[in-house]
């Protein structure tokens, strides 16, 4: 199971179900729309043994979030607890069956009565990347010092998430970095764990951006090179950005 808790919400394949449901609400199908496209987006996972029954569940709860439960899903919903198949994937967890019965009967009770207070369709929410490639960051950080990090890429695929590629220098200094610290690229290599020497390259999203941007600065612009890295398999938040430095040098 894809499940970290007894809720309804704590499982993925439900969250992936509603994720694409609200997506097609905010390219503007209506909730009947966006309900037919699911069933042929899940067609597989709705005769499955363990999926089909969070599928409806899914299907129920986002429908009434938005004020359109319809009669026959929440009879599904119904019928798959009463036959037990709903609770299957749980019987080797006394504790854990009894918890998710005990959750799935509230959900019930909560749906089984009209949703006074439906959510509005959600909207497109446009986050582009903060900076663009080749800008030269300074970065304060929390001991006073500056690091320095270069924006290597920015990725405009997805337009409620766009992200951008930073690659952190070996710097730590009392003094802004000069571009000429950003033409010389001397990668942070990090040494913890098991990063044998990989140099600090890392995608940051719009996650945390607004807590340091007052410590993040342009200082320049420079060429990106065919050497630079183009691609990181680390995602993080901007909350944080620079001080790997200070832990590598400690």
């Amino acid at each position: 199971m894809g499940a970290w808790g007894y809720g309804i919400r704590q499982d993925d394949f439900v969250c992936d179900v509603i994720g694409v449901f609200e997506d097609l609400l905010k390219a503007g199908k209506s909730v009947r729309e966006a309900t037919d496209a699911v069933r042929s987006t899940f067609t597989a996972e709705m005769t499955d043994a363990d999926d089909g029954p969070l599928f409806w569940i899914a299907l129920a709860d986002v429908q009434w979030t938005y004020g359109k439960l319809e009669a026959q899903i929440l009879n599904r919903v119904k019928e798959d607890l009463d036959s037990g198949r709903s609770l299957a994937p749980w019987t080797e967890d006394q504790r854990g069956l009894a918890r998710r019965r005990a959750a799935l009967d509230k959900f019930i009770s909560k749906i089984g009565q009209p949703n006074r207070r439906p959510k509005k369709p959600p909207k497109i929410v446009v986050r582009g990347p903060k900076f663009r490639p080749g800008d030269c960051l300074s970065i304060r950080l929390s001991n006073g010092q500056y690091a320095a990090a270069l924006v290597l890429a920015a990725d405009h695929s997805n337009v409620e998430y766009g992200r951008n590629l930073l690659g952190l220098l070996d710097y730590l200094s009392p003094e802004k970095p000069t571009l000429e610290v950003f033409r010389q690229r001397q990668w942070l290599g990090l040494s913890q764990h098991s990063s044998n020497n990989k140099i600090d390259v890392a995608w940051y999203h719009y996650m945390g951006f607004l807590a340091v941007k007052h410590r993040l600065e342009i200082v320049g612009q420079v060429e990106i090179l065919g050497s630079d890295p183009t691609d990181g398999t680390i995602y993080r938040r901007w909350t944080g950005i620079g001080e790997q430095v200070i832990h590598q040098r400690a």
